[in-house]
């Protein structure tokens, strides 16, 4: 049985494999005394390795009149993983590449495929997208605008989703009879894999650490590998590369914005908040961005501290329910006074929008006018 969670969760991810000074370089380029000292207490919360890299298996293209599609299947010491990334047809390479790291939603079927797969035989995309998304398959008017937009999937999520293999470990026999017996893919077998996924987090939040790490560890581990497959494409323009995401996709778009450097802008949308501030109000967040000992040494906005001086955008809901306002609010103050510090205020901006949690058409508008006027330009 070892084997199966190894094999799943990862070999890097064992405690006498990862590396327990990660941070040294790091450490190295920091440009401020503060963010040393973020770092410093970040390193020992997780367990990171900053040099690894899928290495790309197979490569299958779709051809579209706006655009092509490329799902890239990759291995990471025995994970098979996959991506996309998708390129404009009104531009040429190298291009200047969106790195967009998916939302949770409680969909767990699907990763990256919720911000560009046509929907009209998908009721779950298609409905999902109407309750976050304004409807739209959002990537693809990034691609308008000339952008690439490489999207993996997360740790839990679509190509790495939760094994059945697993699933009959965790389930009653009734459970997994129901599931192995609907036909995968369809709308019944995904409404039931994503109700499975969502009540198994806990236990999986569990056999992690047993396992001697913690989940936000393996979800940046795999965003770091892929980033690092991406820059190694001759077609990737290396010093226009941006990241954004959404609710967990704000979450990893932070610590890996703040991680690598490569990243030249980035948006946090719908996830800035301060931790230590939402005790009694976590009952709806998901198990994958919780870090042990975290708030002991550290919150959010700090980790933000360690992008600067490079450009940060946080987009936040005033209605979000996941957040309290105080809580929120008070997190991009501390973010401002660090750029503050720093003397590069100009390079962070945030907005408050008046709608719940959500990337709707509105925050969609700014987050890519955004993106022009820095990366594209």
């Amino acid at each position: 049985m070892v084997e199966l969670f190894e094999r799943y969760f990862g070999i890097h991810n064992k405690p006498n494999v990862s590396a327990p000074h990660w941070a040294k370089s790091i450490l190295d380029s920091c440009d401020f005394e503060f963010q040393k000292s973020i770092v410093e207490k970040l390193q020992p919360l997780l367990y990171l390795n900053l040099d690894l890299c899928f290495v790309e298996r197979n490569k299958r293209e779709i051809h579209y009149e706006a655009f092509t599609e490329e799902l890239i299947t990759a291995n990471l010491n025995g994970i098979e993983s996959e991506a996309a990334f998708l390129k404009p047809s009104n531009s040429n390479p190298p291009y200047p590449v969106i790195v967009v790291l998916h939302d949770h939603g409680g969909f767990y079927y699907y990763g990256k495929e919720r911000i560009f797969m046509d929907d009209s035989t998908q009721p779950f995309l298609r409905e999902y997208r109407e309750k976050f998304y304004s409807s739209k398959r959002w990537a693809l008017d990034l691609l308008e605008r000339g952008f690439a937009v490489f999207c993996p999937d997360a740790f839990y999520f679509g190509k790495r989703r939760f094994p059945q293999e697993l699933i009959k470990i965790f389930v009653d026999n009734k459970t997994y009879e129901q599931l192995t017996s609907l036909t995968e893919g369809s709308y019944e077998f995904i409404k039931l894999f994503n109700r499975v996924s969502s009540e198994l987090e806990g236990i999986i939040f569990k056999n992690i650490n047993f396992y001697g790490t913690n989940w936000p560890s393996i979800l940046i581990n795999e965003d770091i590998a892929w980033l690092n497959y991406l820059l190694k494409r001759k077609d990737v323009d290396k010093s226009r590369i941006a990241c954004m995401g959404f609710s967990l996709g704000g979450f990893r778009t932070l610590f890996l914005s703040a991680l690598k450097k490569e990243i030249k802008a980035s948006l946090v949308i719908a996830f800035m908040s301060e931790f230590s501030k939402m005790l009694g109000q976590t009952s709806r967040h998901t198990f994958m961005v919780h870090i042990p000992s975290f708030t002991r040494f550290l919150d959010l906005p700090d980790i933000a501290g360690l992008i600067l001086p490079r450009k940060l955008f946080v987009m936040q809901c005033s209605e979000d329910s996941l957040f309290p306002v105080d809580a929120m609010k008070s997190a991009v103050a501390k973010i401002e006074e660090y750029y503050s510090r720093a003397g590069c205020r100009h390079n962070f901006s945030y907005k408050f929008y008046p709608n719940p949690h959500q990337f709707n058409s509105y925050m969609q508008k700014d987050a890519f006018d955004y993106l022009f006027l820095n990366i594209q330009k």
